[in-house]
């Protein structure tokens, strides 16, 4: 799953790179056709981003990598329950529609610091760098909301096999154990294995949410890799103050409402 993420994640970046290149040419080519500041943003304000982010300058391209995501991670799930094809019909076309909504998102971002370099009388690349000062074009936001929804589809999918298993099925967090890997995700890890209510006893959250946003593990009914585990209690026991204080997002979200 991680290298289906990771590719979708490449691929997604890539396009809107150039999409967002390609804005910035178009803006660049009415202003050397003599078009003032107001006409420029006159039109901006009047363009359909479904028709000219999505479609013109091909955004649409990075949906489909997204979408073709989803269908890849399905057939590298390893199916250990029932789960009907309404269901993973109605999965998928919420993360359809997630992606889209997202993507027209990020457009509307764009147009709005292209809006606000135009009235500053920005031009070349004072203007380009004025776009991509809006926060949630940052190439690090952006991976972490892609990559978060492809981990969240594949851990619903999961989720909708287990409502069909014994209550005393054990549960393993799979999850690539390196130096991108978070506390929690550790702490997980080096669990074991664990029911579902184990798991939402102490893990509040997690078994959909995972370790959180940017999270690349799910669970699994057999542990992917025993070794895993193992290193995972040894990393733990060197340096225990730290990951006692590791939350889950659900926990992190009570701590910050309260």
């Amino acid at each position: 799953m991680e290298a289906i993420i990771d590719q979708a994640v490449k691929d997604y970046l890539s396009q809107l790179d150039q999409s967002q290149e390609a804005f910035a040419q178009d803006i660049e080519e009415l202003q050397d056709e003599g078009y003032s500041t107001e006409e420029i943003l006159a039109i901006i304000a009047g363009l359909s981003l479904a028709d000219y982010w999505i479609q013109d300058l091909l955004m649409q391209n990075a949906i489909n990598s997204y979408l073709d995501a989803t269908g890849f991670m399905l057939d590298d799930m390893f199916m250990f329950g029932k789960i009907s094809e309404t269901e993973l019909l109605a999965l998928r076309k919420l993360q359809e529609s997630s992606i889209i909504n997202y993507s027209t998102r990020l457009g509307e971002e764009l147009r709005l610091g292209i809006s606000e370099g135009l009235s500053q009388g920005l031009k070349g690349k004072p203007l380009r760098e004025r776009m991509m000062s809006k926060v949630n074009l940052n190439p690090g936001r952006v991976e972490g909301i892609v990559s978060t929804g492809l981990a969240t589809y594949n851990r619903s999918i999961v989720a909708v096999m287990a409502d069909d298993l014994p209550d005393n099925r054990r549960w393993y967090f799979d999850n690539p154990l390196d130096d991108r890997t978070r506390p929690i995700c550790r702490v997980m890890i080096a669990a074991g294995g664990m029911t579902r209510a184990e798991i939402d006893s102490r893990f509040p959250g997690a078994f959909t949410d995972g370790g959180g946003v940017n999270c690349r593990g799910s669970w699994l009914p057999d542990p992917s890799d025993r070794k895993r585990t193992k290193k995972a209690r040894e990393e733990i026991s060197k340096n225990p103050k730290k990951f006692n204080k590791a939350k889950t997002l659900l926990e992190y979200i009570r701590g910050h409402n309260s």
